[in-house]
């Protein structure tokens, strides 16, 4: 099952390994999650109260990402830093917009930020150490800081931000310069913030939970402040939603995914899934996928009310490191998980070819001449077919080039691909009631 679009990412699912009549078995589910998406797109099923609305996140209004522009530019020509305050996804998802589409020494490479500054992210934690070393290399008087948090009650980015409001009142800093937030519209207490020292604000919209949100005023925000094509990654997320909405699963690629690993966990006993990019600049992908994965997915009951607890177990990894770390137990452990790669075609200017210097060693010397990502590449592969051969399903995705138009799809293939994995597992995708329950157990402790 290979699918190609024409500019858009590569699919091939043939080391699954699933026959037609494996689909066969669910094709009756297969029809209702398609029937349930395409009403959740229409805004008719309802999510903790609210429509579950990320897929009209490709067709933002032009307006909105001007503004957007308007103030990273500001950004750029006044402040030489930017902290961003959040956690889960408005941490995860923001990181890896930077962490894909800058620089990877973007802070260290001035040449590379090209007079846009530099950028720092916390809150995702409550780490004093952490904090504190953060503190020591930040002008706090040239520093924007941005706070994300719909509520204003989150906890570990709310209490990183107290620590920055004192910092930034005994430097004698701007209060309300210096402060952008991203929150609810109209309620919540970052918004009463908001009001009262006159900050700049952006929205963190209803209807889509924070691990849906990079595609948002959340995740574009931080992306503008490095110089990240906003308007490109949107772009390429439109086309993927286009791609999405073919009714045939074996025409489209987010649905074709979900039933695969939906069948490989349900009827096979493939109840772990590793998520391994081949490409450092895409690590942070795989962690914002676990974070995607295990709260949408991950749920006690399903929509009956019936007890299911349900959901595969997401394990990040990254190609070549870990071919070096857990390939063993992939290959020759319980076979219980699949394997999806993610893999870059063309490096473009970036590509290195390797020296020769290793003539005299023949162990080593068939290297020289080669291009880095030829090695890479041939990793990837060997990893799959070795994979394959041991009959571990595995599949991959590869993007033409690593740009934020491809990005994008990428990101909201994953979106896509978890909302129909949920539509058939029967579970609500936008609520996280475990999250919840320790929210309320840790405010009991500390109050």
């Amino acid at each position: 099952m290979k699918l190609e679009f024409k500019d858009a990412l590569k699919f091939d699912f043939s080391n699954l390994s699933l026959k037609q009549q494996d689909f066969d078995l669910i094709k009756d589910k297969i029809k209702n999650a398609w029937k349930n998406i395409k009403e959740i797109r229409q805004g008719k099923i309802l999510a903790h109260g609210e429509p579950a609305l990320f897929m009209g996140l490709p067709y933002q209004d032009k307006e909105k990402i001007n503004k957007i522009n308007s103030w990273a530019k500001d950004v750029k020509e006044n402040y030489d830093t930017v902290v961003s305050l959040g956690i889960g996804g408005s941490y995860l998802g923001n990181k890896t917009l930077q962490d894909a589409l800058a620089h990877p020494y973007y802070n260290e490479c001035k040449e590379a930020r090209a007079g846009w500054p530099k950028i720092y992210f916390a809150g995702d934690n409550l780490d004093p150490y952490r904090l504190n070393a953060l503190l020591d290399i930040i002008d706090i008087k040239s520093t924007k800081f941005i706070i994300i948090s719909k509520s204003g009650g989150t906890v570990e980015p709310m209490s990183s931000f107290a620590v920055i409001l004192d910092r930034i009142k005994k430097a004698n800093g701007n209060i309300k310069k210096q402060i952008t937030a991203i929150t609810d519209e109209s309620k919540g207490l970052l918004r009463e913030m908001v009001n009262k020292y006159g900050w700049d604000s952006f929205i963190v919209p209803d209807g889509i939970g924070g691990r849906w949100t990079v595609l948002s005023e959340v995740g574009l925000v931080t992306a503008a402040a490095a110089g990240i094509n906003i308007e490109e990654l949107l772009l390429g997320a439109k086309k993927m939603d286009e791609l999405c909405q073919n009714e045939n699963v074996f025409k489209n690629p987010a649905f074709l995914y979900a039933a695969s690993v939906y069948i490989l966990y349900k009827n096979k006993n493939k109840n772990i899934t590793v998520i391994m990019p081949y490409s450092n600049s895409l690590k942070s992908v795989g962690d914002w996928y676990v974070q995607l994965l295990a709260e949408s997915l991950g749920k006690k009951i399903d929509k009956n009310n019936k007890v299911v607890n349900e959901g595969r177990t997401p394990i990040p990894a990254l190609g070549t490191t870990d071919m070096h770390a857990q390939t063993q137990q992939h290959i020759e452990g319980a076979n219980i998980r699949s394997l999806t790669f993610i893999g870059i075609e063309d490096f473009k200017e970036n590509d290195i070819i390797i020296p020769e210097v290793f003539n005299d060693y023949k162990g080593i010397a068939f290297i020289g001449k080669m291009k880095m990502s030829k090695i890479l590449s041939a990793a990837m592969l060997s990893n799959e077919m070795s994979l394959a051969e041991a009959g571990r399903p595995n599949c991959n995705i590869k993007l033409p080039e690593l740009n934020a138009f491809y990005l994008g799809q990428l990101l909201y293939f994953f979106e896509m691909a978890t909302a129909f994995e949920g539509e058939l597992l029967n579970v609500n995708s936008y609520d996280q009631p475990g999250v919840e329950a320790y929210k309320k157990i840790m405010k009991k402790i500390l109050l």
